[in-house]
């Protein structure tokens, strides 16, 4: 959705743009009553879908921030978070998509995981999507995120990439190993941080558009007030 950057400023740059403009457009409120149909699903989908942009942009802009000072696994963990919350918004989209291939109390149902899921208590509130099998199905129209989110949490999690091989260098002959901040690859880890954030905000903002654009027409499916 949105061209990779050949160089991690130019990148970080167009990120923080992007994220001044979600900033922007941060929703105030859904009116269930202006919506104008009995079905809770428009409600449900909506206040999911602006929670998740609020979201969006909180992660966005500190991942933009973490960039600017080489705080790569902070960076990496928020782009990560950015991917997965894009990922249920495009979840979002195909299920409005969908409609027609589903049941009003299914479509209730799945709408319900959105908004309401939990993992910690089952049963106790609906079960919540798992984000990796929900990057899994972004994956299959945007080929590349699933490895993209892959090298993402080579960083968030503490592996070597998010470790010794991001804070230590080793002199093997002098058998010293020295830490500190950006001591080697530190412009392929802002490129891959960078761009991953570039994608995800693009692909989060296509599937939060498309639900704008088919929303009418499935109030108009809907039984009035």
């Amino acid at each position: 959705m949105t061209p990779q950057r050949d160089k991690p400023s130019e990148a970080t740059t167009d990120a923080r743009t992007f994220s001044d403009r979600l900033g922007a457009s941060l929703p105030k409120e859904v009116d269930i009553v202006a919506l104008g149909v009995k079905s809770k699903a428009p409600f449900q989908l909506l206040c999911t879908r602006e929670a998740l942009i609020w979201r969006t942009e909180e992660l966005a802009r500190n991942a933009c921030d973490a960039l600017e000072r080489n705080d790569f696994a902070a960076a990496a963990l928020l782009t990560r978070g950015v991917t997965e919350t894009a990922a249920l918004v495009w979840k979002l989209m195909e299920l409005l998509d969908g409609r027609d291939t589903t049941t009003p109390q299914a479509m209730n149902d799945q709408l319900m995981r959105a908004l309401a899921g939990w993992k910690a208590d089952p049963g106790e509130l609906p079960e919540a999507y798992s984000v990796l099998t929900l990057v899994q199905r972004m994956d299959r129209v945007l080929s590349g995120v699933l490895h993209t989110y892959a090298s993402l949490s080579e960083i968030a999690h503490p592996n070597w990439s998010g470790a010794l091989g991001l804070y230590g260098m080793t002199d093997r002959e002098k058998y010293i190993t020295t830490f500190g901040r950006g001591l080697r690859n530190a412009d392929g880890n802002a490129m891959m941080i960078a761009n991953a954030l570039l994608g995800s905000l693009g692909a989060f903002e296509y599937a939060y558009n498309r639900i704008s654009d088919v929303l009418p027409t499935f109030l108009t499916e809907l039984e009035s007030l």
